[in-house]
């Protein structure tokens, strides 16, 4: 199971990639309306049990640091774990806007900037990009080592033509050793990547299909195969997801335009090699970030029309759920916290206080909204 990536890491151009919160059987409570409110803004869970999300909370300042805040009882109760010397970032602006742990002590937050904690988020580190990079776009924190993608253009300028993106991998453990793998991606790919294990995926394609798919073991990238959307032509790669050796599956959309598409998960046994093709029924909403579970459960989440549709392990049938979000608003960082426990995120703790919490624990049939409140 993919915990310590509750956001596996995902790059759709175009699309703020950002995170969400909280845990099983977590407290629902009201807040203290004389106390800052805490905006969550990226998860993960490196266990069932330990949480951790990177937050704000309303300083009255330009410069308030962001919040870490962190649980050991899957969610039942959080406090304060430390905080970064960063805000969160704005698009386009530094700053941090995503988190990941790697186990309940080392972790990851990121993008634009870096920082590392080995110590359950109590402290943090600022650490400078390898290779002279100006900004980190992506991390992926697997169990061999942390996996991420750089870009040498300014913060804040955009795509730099120019300037191919470069793919790092440092020890597991470590804030240094820096090694560049041998991957093509360029300045304006889409780009995806997620571990099974000690078995890194990593996806990169053109504005159009198709893409090229790399294999990687203890930072030795293998050959890669090819991965076909359905509707080539007039179709793009938006996301990449594994639940074990061997299994892959790629998220496409296709024919797309204002708020609708042609989406389609491709599925792969045996690594990349051959996929069959899953129509997802309905043209609502452009595909975003995808998760499986651990038994093949599927969930995806969508731009524009704030929807997530779920297929059920060992089921033929898509669900829609679409009742429960304000369309429109954006949502992010759909992330898995057990086989039926997930969580995703209402608007963008970078621009108000009112981001919203959504958890299902009946893998996506029903969504309850729930409020954190620091112990």
């Amino acid at each position: 199971m993919r915990l310590h990536a509750g956001r596996k890491t995902i790059a759709l151009a175009g699309a703020l990639v950002t995170a969400l919160l909280v845990g099983s059987g977590a407290d629902v409570a009201t807040a203290d309306p004389t106390e800052p409110a805490f905006a969550p803004q990226s998860i993960v869970w490196p266990t069932q049990t330990d949480g951790y999300v990177l937050g704000a909370v309303a300083c009255g300042t330009a410069t308030c640091p962001a919040e870490v805040l962190a649980t050991h009882n899957g969610g039942k109760t959080w406090a304060t774990a430390g905080r970064t010397h960063n805000g969160l970032a704005k698009s386009g602006e530094p700053g941090l806007t995503s988190l990941q742990f790697a186990d309940p002590k080392f972790g990851w937050a990121y993008n634009p900037y870096l920082e590392v904690t080995k110590d359950g988020g109590k402290t943090w580190t600022q650490v400078p990009l390898p290779g002279g990079g100006a900004k980190i776009l992506d991390l992926l924190a697997a169990p061999d080592g942390t996996y991420i993608v750089t870009s040498g253009c300014a913060i804040g300028s955009g795509i730099c033509d120019d300037r191919p993106l470069k793919v790092w991998r440092a020890p597991a453990g470590k804030s240094t050793g820096w090694k560049q793998l041998d991957i093509a991606v360029g300045a304006d790919d889409q780009f995806a990547m997620d571990a099974a294990g000690s078995t890194v995926y990593f996806l990169a394609a053109p504005f159009k299909s198709p893409g090229r798919l790399s294999t990687i073991r203890g930072g030795t990238v293998r050959p890669t195969s090819t991965v076909t959307c359905a509707d080539a032509e007039d179709a793009t790669i938006s996301d990449l997801a594994t639940n074990g050796p061997g299994r892959v599956y790629v998220l496409c959309m296709a024919n797309y335009g204002r708020g609708d598409s042609d989406k389609t998960v491709l599925v792969s046994g045996d690594g990349g090699k051959t996929f069959r093709y899953d129509a997802i029924p309905g043209r609502l909403g452009l595909a975003s970030q995808l998760t499986v579970g651990p038994d093949g459960a599927v969930m995806l989440t969508t731009l524009s029309a704030s929807l997530v549709y779920n297929r059920p392990a060992l089921s033929k049938s898509w669900r829609i759920d679409q009742e429960w979000l304000e369309k429109g608003v954006r949502i992010h960082d759909l992330v898995r916290q057990t086989p039926t426990t997930a969580w995703v995120v209402q608007a963008d703790a970078a621009y108000t206080q009112n981001t919203q919490l959504w958890v299902t624990h009946d893998a996506g049939s029903s969504w309850q909204q729930t409020t954190l409140v620091p112990a």
